[in-house]
């Protein structure tokens, strides 16, 4: 599987294989990840270097590595996919997509609003679980695609920004 991990204000891509095998932008790496107490805190070794990962907040998620602290976001292979589809277009208009099918929960902007970058958009519920989508650039909302509680398809345009 792979995502797409940005470290405060770095950019990584990841990649975990089915055999247990991690690539870091292309480069082959010797991983090994123990969780040490459940859901919080994670002793990884990474080519032999040895590093404590304490879970901090989960939104925003924010960790301490070896004692900096450190925020991150993390998304998965079809998340980046669904917005990397028409993100980076020449005019910056910037369009936000449902990664999958589901219902919008919430929209948490208005037409016309400006947004900053990772400023929550939309919520949206697919296979019982919440998925908040975040702004990839700071922005103007020019159109919202559906209102809260409309059926949703994988890819749809939910959010239209023009960046600034």
């Amino acid at each position: 599987m792979r995502y797409q991990v940005r470290l405060d204000e770095r950019d990584v891509r990841v990649d975990l294989a089915a055999d247990g095998r991690f690539t870091i932008d292309e480069r082959a790496v010797a991983a090994d990840v123990r969780e040490v107490a459940r859901g919080r805190v994670w002793s990884v070794v990474l080519d032999g270097e040895s590093h404590e990962i304490t879970l901090l907040t989960t939104d925003p998620m924010r960790v301490d590595v070896d004692g900096t602290e450190v925020r991150v976001v993390v998304l998965d292979e079809r998340t980046v996919q669904a917005r990397g589809a028409s993100t980076g277009t020449a005019s910056g208009r910037l369009e936000v997509r449902a990664p999958m099918p589901g219902l919008l929960k919430a929209v948490h902007v208005s037409e016309g609003e400006h947004v900053q970058r990772d400023a929550p958009l939309v919520t949206l519920e697919a296979m019982k679980m919440e998925n908040e989508l975040r702004a990839p650039a700071a922005g103007r909302v020019a159109r919202i695609g559906a209102a809260a509680g409309t059926k949703v398809e994988g890819g749809s345009v939910l959010v239209v920004i023009v960046s600034e």
